[in-house]
């Protein structure tokens, strides 16, 4: 028999080479799986898939991941156990039962990112936000943010996508806010921070939007070079990737809600009575 879990993970990524499971390095993934085959270990497949693959240093607040195990728990164990095995930077918040065709990934409708900086003159460094020392422009920065909301073709803000997978993604929301309250651990306080919600993302595609920002602020790129990436499909780079420390998965809204637990049989049949 196979039994099927929704999770939520809150992680710290800056010890993880991203989501995705990888051979020779540690990702959130591999760790996860680790951890399944511990407390079921007569699973001779066990299957996991988050709702999104995160990069290297990316934190999450709201992953979704999928499960799929050959053993029966209850919920409530089975995310007493993970947490007793998984490491510390690496929490499971929530647990439930769920459908074989459940799919974290067709079933997320809307994603929000927050990206954490700070404008000082200092060196200072962090694994929780990115610091940027020369003087921004941030009314600038602000304005050019608006730009991305729309449905738009993102081939000028993501990182080698395949050739004719699809690029276009609707930006629902996107803001540069100041004394940012989000975030607030890790001294993130007194902070800015891009909020984008969307569709959907390609790969570090945030990071390039963020990029892109810093770039307006620093008064490297116009507000008209962004409008002209986005109306192209021809090669026309605004920004760089800006490093992983400062991004936050932060909530991710499903058509159908995957903690909303499986009905009994029994609970069925009297639904349909």
């Amino acid at each position: 028999m196979k039994y099927y879990y929704n999770i939520e993970l809150f992680y710290d990524g800056q010890n993880y080479y991203g989501w995705q499971r990888q051979k020779d390095f540690k990702t959130i993934q591999g760790t996860v799986e680790a951890a399944l085959e511990i407390i079921s270990p007569t699973s001779q497949k066990i299957r996991t898939m988050g709702s999104s693959r995160t990069d290297t240093g990316v934190h999450s607040r709201a992953n979704i991941c999928f499960i799929q195990i050959q053993e029966e728990l209850p919920a409530d164990e089975l995310l007493e156990k993970l947490n007793s095995i998984l490491p510390q930077d690496i929490r499971v918040m929530r647990c439930a039962r769920t459908y074989s065709h459940y799919k974290v990934i067709y079933f997320a409708e809307k994603k929000q990112y927050i990206y954490v900086f700070k404008n000082n003159e200092s060196t200072e460094t962090s694994d929780y936000f990115h610091n940027i020392e020369e003087k921004l422009n941030i009314d600038k920065m602000k304005e050019a943010a608006k730009v991305f909301e729309g449905k738009h073709d993102f081939t000028n803000f993501c990182y080698k996508a395949a050739k004719n997978s699809e690029k276009v993604r609707e930006i629902f929301h996107c803001e540069i806010i100041e004394n940012q309250t989000f975030i607030t651990d890790n001294n993130c306080t007194d902070s800015y921070a891009l909020v984008i919600e969307g569709s959907g993302f390609l790969k570090q595609m945030v990071r390039i939007i963020m990029g892109t920002l810093i770039n307006i602020g620093l008064e490297k790129k116009s507000i008209e070079d962004i409008k002209e990436s986005l109306a192209t499909t021809e090669f026309r780079k605004t920004g760089f990737i800006a490093p992983g420390s400062g991004l936050y998965l932060n909530r991710i809204d499903f058509i159908r809600d995957p903690f909303k637990g499986l009905k009994s049989k029994k609970k069925k049949n009297e639904a349909n009575n």
